[in-house]
């Protein structure tokens, strides 16, 4: 198991990223271009962050969302939507 250094080292975690994580319309791509996180770091950053059975309803919807990779499943009216973040 490797060890992830947390980008926000003895600071609170931005409630914006939380909210951007959460949102069903905001990929992990717009997530990396506002902060700098990869997948992985936000999954764990969120584990850490909200409670158990948040995180695991979370993951579930995450995993049925097809638009969470903005590379894969670009539309017009999706990426005007990331672009206010």
């Amino acid at each position: 198991m490797s060890v992830c250094k947390s980008k926000f080292p003895n600071a609170q975690v931005p409630d914006d990223l939380i909210y951007m994580a959460l949102s069903d319309k905001v990929s992990f791509e717009a997530i990396y271009k506002k902060y700098g996180l990869r997948e992985i770091e936000v999954k764990r950053i969120m584990r850490s962050t909200i409670k158990r059975s948040s995180y695991i309803n979370w993951r579930k919807r995450v995993q049925r969302r097809p638009h969470l990779h903005k590379k894969k499943y670009s539309s017009g009216a999706l990426n005007t939507f990331l672009d206010d973040f």
